[in-house]
C-alpha cells in the first residue's frame, strides 16, 4: 500500500470516522465536516455546495485564509474552533468581501 501512496488510518482516525458515521448528515441546510486543526473538508452535502456556488471566490479565499496561521481570518476561525472544542460557542459570523457568514459548529468526535 505504501508503494501505491495509499495511506492506512491509524486507530485514532479509525475510531474518529466511526463516531462520523453515526451521524446523520442527511439535512436540508448546508453541512459539512472538516477535521477541526487544519482545514480540510472531509464531506460537503448538496446546500452547502448549492452556498459555494452561490459565492466561490468568498469560500476559496476563507478556505485558502484558513491554512494560513499569520492570517486574521485563521486566528478567529481557531479561537472559534477551540471555543467550539471546549463547548463555549456554536456560532461564528463573517464578513468576507462585502457577504456575511454564519458558520455553525458542533464537535461530533475527536481524534487525538
Amino acid at each position: 500500500m505504501a508503494e501505491k501512496g495509499i495511506e492506512i488510518e491509524n486507530w485514532q482516525q479509525s475510531e474518529f470516522y466511526q463516531c462520523v458515521g453515526l451521524v446523520d448528515l442527511a439535512s436540508d441546510k448546508p453541512t459539512c465536516l472538516d477535521n477541526g486543526s487544519h482545514f480540510r473538508l472531509l464531506y460537503v452535502n448538496e446546500e452547502s455546495q448549492k452556498e459555494v456556488k452561490r459565492a466561490p471566490t468568498v469560500f476559496k479565499q476563507i478556505v485558502n485564509e484558513w491554512n494560513k496561521p499569520e492570517s486574521e481570518i485563521a486566528k478567529r476561525l481557531q479561537a472559534f474552533a477551540k471555543k467550539v472544542d471546549q463547548g463555549e460557542a456554536s456560532y461564528f459570523d463573517l464578513k468576507q468581501t462585502e457577504q456575511y457568514l454564519r458558520l455553525s459548529a458542533q464537535q461530533i468526535a475527536r481524534c487525538s
